[in-house]
């Protein structure tokens, strides 16, 4: 049976009358035997016949040649690298060295303080790493309202040239602080 209009759109050419009851009734009907067809009998699903990535670009592939994509796939935000070189004896790092790395260059060694909060705002998760490029060590200082979590039984500074050490922030106040540290010989 096919569906009766009344009226004329996109469905085509309408009666131009009100329907009776007869054939509201057959629309229904008409419309009842297509879904109980579909829930008797569903179709078969289109499925995945390949996937393609290629760099960070997904491609998907059906059964019935449809393709889906590229899709760009997410992927692990890496941390800028900033190297520069610190030829000074001392240093204050500002917020644009977050993440970066100091090559430190003075032969008398380089005292780096770290600034609370309150002066410099990093994020937490925000990382410092200096090499002692020359003889003298990098030191790290903090002011009182600062903590640092150094490994037990090593100091604040670089053990030898090449030593790199780095910082990471963990709290407000609170870095972490490790690599090639200098023994405590004092305890």
């Amino acid at each position: 049976m096919t569906i009766v209009y009344r009226t004329t759109g996109a469905w085509g050419v309408g009666q131009g009358y009100n329907l009776t009851a007869l054939q509201v009734d057959g629309n229904f009907y008409d419309l009842d035997q297509r879904i109980q067809a579909i829930e008797d009998n569903p179709p078969e699903p289109v499925n995945i016949s390949n996937i393609t990535v290629v760099g960070t670009q997904m491609t998907i592939y059906l059964e019935d040649a449809t393709v889906f994509g590229p899709f760009t796939l997410p992927q692990a935000n890496f941390r800028p690298s900033v190297v520069a070189t610190v030829a000074t004896n001392t240093h204050a790092p500002v917020l644009a060295d977050a993440n970066s790395y100091k090559r430190c260059t003075n032969a008398a060694g380089c005292a780096v303080t770290l600034p609370s909060n309150a002066e410099v705002a990093y994020p937490v998760d925000t990382e410092l790493g200096y090499v002692q490029a020359d003889d003298g060590p990098v030191t790290i200082d903090v002011p009182t309202d600062v903590t640092l979590n150094p490994v037990p039984g090593f100091l604040a500074q670089t053990a030898q040239k090449g030593a790199l050490i780095t910082l990471k922030k963990v709290g407000t106040d609170a870095w972490d602080f490790g690599g090639w540290l200098a023994p405590d010989v004092t305890a």
